[in-house]
């Protein structure tokens, strides 16, 4: 009953993109300029996102939640510590051993989400939102899932090696830390990213790519490589950034954004991104999510030793407890994560009205945000800390086009 009021809310819109653009780039320069965002964005829209956060919210409480739950269960009642006892029966190497619990906790972890992430899917695709197949989804799903196995199993046979070897295990695993996050963000633009989606340069003969290799240059960007994605393939939302650090670094443009958007959009997203790279945020951000999930882990481990030892415990099975604990520091920081991440978008946003100084451009391009994500204009504030990385996007439409802030 519920869901057949999201689709009888949204059927109509949902099937007219093609229409949605066309309204949004029809929108005269003086009426984006003179009016407020609730006044340019499509009422009826918003209230299809109003029904899509009432939906979707709750699903993100449930997925962290039976991540936790599953956890802890885990630990308390020994299954986990079955786990590592079959494991140890199996495979005769301890560095074996202990990657394989990592893939089991990561895995474990997948599976507890998977219904209110699959439940997010389905709300997507009924919003029209969303372009991917099933299958689609499900082989994202698969490799997300493998990809995380690996990574944590690798992350624990170096943490426990180094606490078998030194009581500045600690010290060293902070450096290693520091360390991954640098390394992971200069190698997922041309490890990651081309698992899940297809890249290909923009043309050189197009006026758009002369345009941004300008903007770029007047960035101090000059020479980055542009790229195309087929974001299409799972989203009609538009969308470009900046990837990687020094020899990675490039320009990635949705081929969502091409189709659906004006050139002179494109030059202020990309204005925006060039933002980001002039103020190092990419580095800015890797060190401050380092030294967050440091903070977290570090009273995850402390709460951890304070609970008293099963006596099947071992420090590797009480991995098990310490993971459900830095799930719930991960609640408790996230607004501060998020709310750092607005700071950082309010300022490229601010540089891309320096750099690209088109504000009918600009103001267009949050409207069809709006309308085509169906995005509410004004999230509530408990919304923001645990949601939203970018300000609201009334706030984004408002600095642009100089109407009053509507979101208090």
């Amino acid at each position: 009953m519920l869901l057949a009021v999201i689709i009888n809310v949204t059927a109509g819109t949902a099937r007219a993109q093609t229409a949605i653009d066309r309204h949004v780039s029809a929108i005269p320069a003086a009426q984006l300029l003179s009016e407020s965002p609730a006044q340019l964005v499509d009422p009826s829209r918003q209230q299809a996102a109003q029904y899509f956060a009432r939906y979707t919210r709750p699903a993100w409480f449930v997925w962290i939640g039976l991540q936790i739950l599953l956890l802890l269960y885990l630990w308390s009642s020994g299954k986990a510590a079955r786990v590592r006892d079959w494991l140890r029966r199996r495979l005769p190497n301890i560095v074996f051993v202990r990657f394989f619990f990592g893939g089991f906790l990561a895995l474990a972890v997948q599976v507890a989400a998977l219904p209110a992430a699959f439940f997010d899917y389905r709300i997507l695709r009924i919003m029209g939102i969303s372009t991917q197949s099933p299958g689609s989804w499900w082989s994202d799903v698969v490799l997300g899932a493998g990809l995380e196995m690996v990574l944590l199993g690798i992350a624990v046979v170096i943490i426990l090696w180094l606490v078998d070897r030194t009581r500045l295990w600690w010290l060293w695993t902070v450096g290693g830390i520091f360390a991954a996050a640098f390394f992971l963000s200069f190698i997922y633009p041309v490890a990651v990213e081309p698992i899940f989606n297809h890249f290909t340069p923009l043309p050189a003969n197009r006026l758009l790519t002369a345009r941004i290799h300008e903007l770029a240059a007047k960035a101090g960007a000059g020479g980055l490589p542009i790229y195309i994605s087929d974001l299409s393939r799972r989203t009609k939302a538009g969308n470009a950034y900046v990837v990687g650090i020094g020899p990675s670094k490039r320009i990635v443009v949705g081929d969502t954004l091409l189709t659906g958007s004006t050139d002179g959009e494109i030059v202020f997203i990309v204005a925006h991104e060039l933002g980001h790279d002039v103020h190092h945020d990419t580095i800015r951000g890797s060190i401050f999510g380092a030294i967050i999930f440091i903070l977290g882990a570090a009273l995850a481990v402390l709460i951890a030793d304070r609970v008293g030892f099963r006596r099947d415990d071992d420090p590797l099975s009480r991995l098990t407890l310490v993971a459900s604990l830095l799930a719930c520091m991960y609640l408790l920081f996230l607004p501060v994560i998020n709310g750092y991440s607005r700071i950082l978008e309010s300022s490229a946003d601010q540089y891309a009205l320096q750099l690209d100084p088109d504000r009918v451009s600009g103001t267009r391009a949050f409207v069809r945000f709006a309308d085509e994500g169906v995005t509410l204009l004004c999230p509530g504030r408990l919304a923001r800390m645990y949601w939203y990385t970018h300000p609201p996007i009334g706030t984004r439409i408002s600095s642009v086009n100089g109407s009053p802030n509507p979101c208090p």
